[in-house]
């Protein structure tokens, strides 16, 4: 019995800190993209377009002065605007902001999901919401980054 109450309290210690880890982390990420929004210049590249449906869309690249890619902003508007915006460093997706609003009235925010990540994997996994799967906007973020570099 011993070593089950020892073994339960080394478990909630290593939670306890692997959980201030990420929250440490993740205020670097915000006060990375707070200075890095404040403090740089961009040179956005603007693209809108349809998609096969129809549907319109922005795309917006915020380009640091080394070339890199700070933030895309996607933007999808149909019955409910979709937007997401991916923030990046040294290449790598750090995190997302995706929110739903309906398109009468983009004061009706109707989802909402922010996700941070470190080496592609999700810090914040307490926040996760199975409507808007981190996963998929790490691979969506991913992939529009490769996309513009492609051009």
């Amino acid at each position: 019995m011993k070593k089950i109450a020892f073994l339960f309290v080394c478990m909630l210690m290593f939670t306890n800190v692997h959980a201030q880890d990420n929250t440490e982390t993740i205020k670097e990420i915000q006060s990375y993209i707070q200075d890095t929004s404040q403090n740089q210049w961009f040179d956005p590249i603007n693209k809108n377009g349809n998609l096969e449906n129809g549907t319109s869309y922005d795309l917006s690249y915020y380009v640091l002065p080394t070339n890199e890619v700070f933030s895309i902003i996607y933007t999808v508007f149909e019955k409910h605007t979709i937007q997401k915006v991916f923030y990046y460093k040294n290449n790598e997706l750090i995190a997302c902001i995706a929110e739903e609003t309906d398109a009468n009235n983009a004061n009706k925010l109707l989802r909402y999901a922010d996700y941070f990540y470190k080496n592609g994997i999700l810090l914040n996994t307490l926040e996760e919401k199975k409507e808007m799967p981190s996963d998929q906007f790490y691979n969506e973020g991913m992939q529009k980054l490769k996309t513009h570099q492609n051009n």
